[in-house]
């Protein structure tokens, strides 16, 4: 009877709303780490173009649905008064409204993000790449608003979290600007008569 009531007593969609977070914020890190080096010549070794673009989608899907799972969460719990309205308005809460109203900006720039790139075909290759540098605008304001928002950003293993995750980011992308996408890997034809 003591497990029972001490599961009842869990404050579910509290820890849910964190848990979601959280794990939203990797899944975002993964998917813009992925993305910047889609074709470095490592990945090319790695995986196929499509399986290379898939993971990046994937990565970036999760990452909504996790961000769609910490709202929903952040609605039904009671500890904080927030409303389905809240969630697609900014600065309705009266919990930190600055930087939950950063978040919402970074949902509907992840929602941009992810509409567009099912446009890529149809919008040509500069104007695609243009609009898809958004993706470092969802990073930074999903930073911003975990670091200003969110519960456990005080902690020690969530500010290794986020300092892993801007590290990582940021050099991927620095070495992204400096040395640009490596080359495609020209495959060697063999030469009719040539010593294998």
């Amino acid at each position: 009877m003591g497990l029972v009531s001490a599961i009842a007593n869990v404050p579910f969609w509290w820890l849910l709303s964190r848990a979601s977070g959280i794990v939203g914020y990797l899944l975002i890190t993964a998917s813009m780490v992925s993305g910047v080096v889609l074709r470095t010549r490592l990945m090319q070794r790695l995986a196929s173009p499509v399986a290379r673009m898939e993971w990046h989608s994937v990565l970036a899907l999760l990452g909504l649905a996790m961000v769609a799972v910490h709202g929903i969460a952040l609605v039904m719990d009671t500890y904080m008064t927030i409303t389905w309205l809240d969630l697609v308005v900014p600065g309705g809460t009266e919990y930190r409204p600055l930087w939950v109203s950063v978040g919402v900006l970074s949902v509907w720039l992840m929602v941009f993000v992810s509409v567009t790139a099912t446009w890529r075909r149809h919008m040509g290759p500069r104007v695609w790449k243009a609009v898809h540098l958004a993706s470092y605008g969802v990073f930074v304001t999903a930073t911003a608003h975990g670091l200003m928002a969110g519960t456990d950003s005080g902690k020690p293993w969530m500010l290794g979290i986020y300092i892993a995750s801007m590290a990582l980011v940021a050099g991927v992308g620095a070495r992204r600007l400096i040395a640009g996408p490596n080359a495609p890997i020209k495959k060697r034809r063999r030469v009719a008569g040539a010593a294998s």
